[in-house]
């Protein structure tokens, strides 16, 4: 097909696979922005010196799978550091589906704009939310569309300002060191749209379960390592279509190092085996004491420490205190912990 002459103005989209798609169908390569960051993992405290949050995210990326190759190449289109170009856009226009990287993005495109003085009067939205070839199917990324199905998009919209103030309050809840702002944010929101509301819900599974010590993520590995191990390939490719419905697209390189630092901790979860910087070369198998985890009969803390971040908290057991996951609701534990935490 021949390219399209696209809306007008500049045009925001997240991942190298959506921004492909887009150079196919429009003709805009002058006029489009990448955002190659998947804030749904990793660190996101709040920090508006760009540099150093750039910096802090490269330095998550690259350390996910430890002596790891850094596959990531930076595009010249990437948002960040053509964010300037938001300010000086004649009109703004983010492309988005419904999964929650997709709208942590425009949660975080939103904030840039503020950071750089941009008018947000001129921004639009192109919300994917089904295709009219599969009305039942949620499109949960750009990156999922072939040609012909962005080529046939949902008409450009001007958000309302109660929909910009609950993404910015749901940016505020992204990088917060209190992670009360996530866990409320769909009471305190009840109007929002659906998919933010979902988003940051599922936010919280980041956190470790009360009783396993474990987060969402880990304890699906687990799962999935005594069903379809010992290839860490077929483990990870398991993980994501399980879960696929969840709109939780956390990517397999991440799910990769999650399953090495399983194997990695004082007391491993799983038994490792082959070259544990390359998911395809790699075999994992549950230990005794992943077993017992995944049974019930034990949990990974305090026998082993918990040092992570769920998006702008910092999740420290040398340091305290630890939020932990009960039903979707979360709870505190003492800065020290002497032994098994206990549910009540």
């Amino acid at each position: 097909m021949s390219a399209l002459p696209p809306p007008a103005g500049l045009h925001v989209v997240l991942g190298d696979t959506a921004a492909g798609t887009f150079l196919k169908v429009f003709d805009a390569r002058d006029r489009l922005l990448v955002d190659q960051d998947v804030l749904c993992v990793g660190p996101t405290p709040s920090c508006d010196d760009l540099d150093a949050w750039k910096s802090l995210r490269d330095q998550f990326w690259n350390g996910i799978v430890p002596g790891g190759i850094d596959a990531h190449v930076q595009s010249p289109l990437n948002l960040v550091d053509n964010r300037a170009r938001l300010r000086d856009a004649e009109h703004v226009t983010i492309w988005a589906a419904t999964s929650v990287s997709e709208q942590l993005f425009i949660a975080r495109t939103i904030h840039l704009m503020d950071l750089v003085g941009a008018d947000t009067a001129r921004l639009s939205f192109v919300q994917f939310a089904t295709l009219r070839s599969r009305p039942n199917a949620q499109v949960l990324g750009i990156g999922e569309l072939n040609e012909q199905q962005l080529a046939e998009h949902p008409e450009p919209t001007l958000p309302s300002p109660d929909q910009l103030a609950d993404y910015r309050d749901a940016w505020s809840a992204l990088t917060s060191p209190d992670p009360g702002l996530l866990a409320n944010f769909s009471a305190s929101h009840p109007n929002a749209n659906p998919w933010i509301r979902r988003a940051m819900q599922l936010m919280l599974r980041r956190f470790p379960d009360k009783q396993s010590g474990l987060p969402y993520w880990d304890r699906t590995l687990l799962e999935v390592v005594r069903e379809h191990g010992p290839r860490a390939a077929r483990v990870i490719g398991h993980a994501l279509t399980r879960e696929w419905d969840d709109a939780d697209l956390t990517g397999d390189w991440y799910l990769f190092g999650r399953l090495v630092g399983l194997g990695s901790l004082p007391v491993p979860l799983i038994e490792l085996t082959g070259d544990r910087t390359n998911m395809r070369s790699c075999e994992v198998r549950l230990s005794p004491f992943g077993t017992e985890v995944l049974e019930g009969r034990a949990s990974s803390f305090p026998t082993n420490p918990i040092e992570d971040w769920v998006a702008g908290v910092k999740q420290s057991s040398s340091r305290g205190p630890l939020w932990f996951s009960e039903a979707g609701k979360l709870s505190r534990a003492p800065r020290h912990v002497e032994a098994p935490f206990q549910t009540s």
